[in-house]
């Protein structure tokens, strides 16, 4: 069966949506793309996947990326772009929420009871801040992930030497406040799955053990990679984000 693809623009949000073209009601998935990325250039394929799996897949450009980046945002360096990255991720994740509960949960071809998230890398911040957020998120897909606010920022704050003054501090007791990892209580109910590199230097993997190991619920597995998914690690991912949905909608 051919796969529906069509852009629209959704209270100032660019999307991009994939479905199969039947009438059958369908999970929403959201798909969150990386830093410096947008929906259409980083969802490589994944799209019309998940697609064909039975998913309404929702691709969705992050705040300050792609068509939502402004001439004076193109002019800024990587490095200046990064200090905002935290709010970049609680911003897309409260469009993401926003639009599934005042639109999406309404379509006749969505499935009003749950959705779910598959994010890379930013993205899969974004996921695990909107999974402490909204009840309705079920279950998500890390891939390259981190669910950290405080201490990636910090991290990398230092490699990039923005780690000083007064704003980066009020900012630091900010991230604290909200940080997916100061909310289990919110993480503990959902299906995580976490796919890290063994050799990633961008996105450091202890970010996604530490959780594990406060919540060993959930399913981290490593892969031979660095900041780079593999054909494994997709198929996994797959597996994981399928049976999450289908088999509770199966059950209910």
């Amino acid at each position: 069966m051919s796969i529906k693809i069509s852009e629209h623009l959704m209270d100032g949000v660019p999307l991009t949506i994939y479905q199969k073209d039947n009438q059958i009601i369908k999970p929403l998935i959201y798909f969150f793309h990386g830093f410096s990325g947008n929906k259409d250039a980083n969802i490589m394929g994944r799209g019309e996947v998940l697609a064909n799996l039975g998913f309404y897949v929702v691709a969705i450009d992050a705040y300050l990326h792609g068509k939502r980046m402004s001439v004076l945002e193109t002019k800024r360096s990587n490095i200046d772009k990064y200090q905002d990255i935290i709010e970049i991720v609680m911003h897309t994740a409260h469009d993401a929420k926003r639009l599934f509960h005042k639109y999406f949960q309404y379509l006749p071809e969505v499935d009003s009871n749950a959705y779910y998230a598959y994010g890379v890398s930013m993205g899969s911040l974004t996921a695990f801040y909107l999974a402490t957020i909204d009840d309705k998120l079920k279950a998500l897909t890390g891939i390259v992930c981190t669910p950290s606010f405080l201490e990636y920022y910090q991290d990398k704050a230092v490699m990039y030497g923005f780690n000083e003054g007064f704003f980066y501090e009020k900012k630091l007791d900010y991230y604290k406040m909200v940080d997916p990892m100061n909310h289990l209580e919110q993480l503990k109910h959902k299906k995580i799955f976490m796919a890290i590199g063994i050799h990633d230097h961008v996105v450091n993997p202890r970010y996604a053990i530490k959780l594990h190991e406060l919540l060993p619920q959930t399913i981290l597995k490593s892969y031979d990679t660095g900041h780079i998914s593999t054909q494994e690690m997709l198929e996994d991912s797959y597996h994981f984000i399928e049976q999450e949905a289908f088999h509770e909608r199966n059950h209910c």
